[in-house]
C-alpha cells in the first residue's frame, strides 16, 4: 500500500469513528432527557401533592366542601382560605402547563392534570375564584384554560350519596 493509501483509511477509520461518537452522544442525551422528564414527573406530582395536603385537615377538608358549591357558602376567614388555595392549585396547574408547553412535562400525564383541574372548575366557587383571580396568571395559560374549560365536560369530582 502506498502512503496515499494509508491516509485514506486512516480517514476512513476517523470518519467511521466519528459517527459511532455521534451515535453514543445522541443515545447519552437520550437517556438523560428520559430521566430528566421522570424527575420532572415525580417533582410535579410532589409539587400538587403538597398543594391539596391541605385537604388532610378537618377544618379545611370542611371549607374545601362547601366552598366547591360557591363563595356564598363561605364566612369570615373561610373565603381567604378556600380563594388561596384555589388561586395556589391554579399556579400549580400554570407550571404544568408551560412545562408541558417546553416539552419537560410529558403530554400524556399533563392532560391526565388538565381533565383533574377541568373536573374541579366544573365547580362553582372554583370557577368564581378563576374569574376573580385570573389576573394574577399569564394570559396564554388563562385563555387556554377558559377555552378547555369550554370544550371539555368536567367529571362529577364526588357522587351524590357525599353530599
Amino acid at each position: 500500500m502506498t502512503l496515499q493509501d494509508w491516509g485514506a483509511l486512516g480517514e476512513l477509520i476517523g470518519g467511521v469513528a466519528i459517527i459511532v461518537s455521534l451515535i453514543y452522544v445522541a443515545s447519552q442525551i437520550r437517556q438523560s432527557t428520559k430521566a430528566a422528564r421522570a424527575a420532572t414527573s415525580q417533582a410535579f406530582t410532589d409539587q400538587y401533592m403538597r398543594a391539596i395536603s391541605p385537604l388532610q385537615d378537618p377544618g379545611f377538608s370542611e371549607i374545601y366542601w362547601r366552598g366547591l358549591g360557591g363563595l356564598h357558602n363561605l364566612q369570615g376567614g373561610e373565603k381567604p382560605a378556600f380563594v388561596s388555595w384555589i388561586a395556589v392549585l391554579l399556579r400549580v396547574f400554570e407550571s404544568f402547563y408551560y412545562q408541558e408547553k417546553e416539552g419537560a412535562l410529558d403530554s400524556r400525564l399533563f392532560d391526565g392534570w388538565s381533565n383533574a383541574f377541568v373536573d374541579l372548575f366544573g365547580n362553582e366557587g372554583p370557577r368564581e375564584v378563576l374569574e376573580i383571580r385570573k389576573h394574577w396568571f399569564d394570559a396564554q395559560f388563562i385563555e387556554y384554560f377558559q377555552d378547555r374549560l369550554a370544550k371539555t365536560a368536567p367529571k362529577e369530582m364526588y357522587s351524590k350519596a357525599d353530599t
